[in-house]
């Protein structure tokens, strides 16, 4: 469960003073306030206008935030605020820098895999096997008229799924493509492309992507 659902916020009032508050829907906690069931100090200073809010966070840290925000002057409340969201932001932004180090380096990995792939499997094709025919022994059995029966189609896999974009596409699908339509996260997709591809199922036609054989 995501406690991380609740926001500080601040709204200036109709006598253009700032109440400071906080909320898990912010949106229906504003009507509220300009319908005169918020508050008590905004019943009377209606009607309010939002000034700013902070990220989502626990409840726990909304309230020591709205705590830190009361207790400084009304010209450095809003500024205290955006401080906040600007701390988060930069949080945020380091996450995202180490998590896209992370598919790089995963990307690489991918690649160096499926060349090592491509080298094992040209000696493999370049040897022609003869197969000696088989006279197939042909024995006529009566038959018995029997009402058909539906079969029960069992759902497609992860791998009939990703096969199914490939192959519908021309110029190719990446994993990033994959990944968007089907739902699955890049370590699954990478997997079932290596996977695919070693089989000889599906085809490199340009860097990352790939095509049905």
């Amino acid at each position: 469960m995501n406690e991380k659902k609740w926001v500080v916020y601040l709204v200036r009032c109709s006598d253009n003073s700032l109440y400071c508050g906080i909320s898990n829907d912010l949106k229906n906690r504003l009507i509220e306030h300009n319908s005169g069931i918020g508050a008590k100090y905004t019943r009377s200073r209606r009607p309010v206008e939002l000034v700013g809010a902070s990220p989502e966070m626990t409840k726990s840290e909304a309230l020591k935030l709205e705590y830190r925000i009361k207790q400084l002057p009304v010209d450095k409340k809003i500024a205290e605020l955006k401080r906040k969201e600007k701390n988060v932001m930069a949080i945020l932004k380091k996450d995202l820098q180490s998590l896209q180090k992370e598919i790089k380096a995963l990307e690489k990995k991918m690649e160096k895999l499926i060349a090592a792939a491509e080298k094992r499997k040209k000696p493999q094709a370049a040897k022609k096997t003869t197969a000696k025919p088989l006279k197939a022994k042909i024995t006529q059995k009566a038959s018995v008229k029997r009402a058909p029966t539906k079969k029960k189609t069992a759902p497609p896999t992860a791998t009939d799924q990703v096969l199914k974009i490939i192959k519908g596409s021309k110029k190719g699908v990446g994993a990033a493509t994959l990944m968007k339509k089907t739902g699955f996260d890049q370590k699954k997709v990478w997997n079932i492309l290596f996977k695919a591809f070693k089989e000889g199922r599906i085809k490199r036609v340009g860097k990352g992507l790939y095509a049905g054989v």
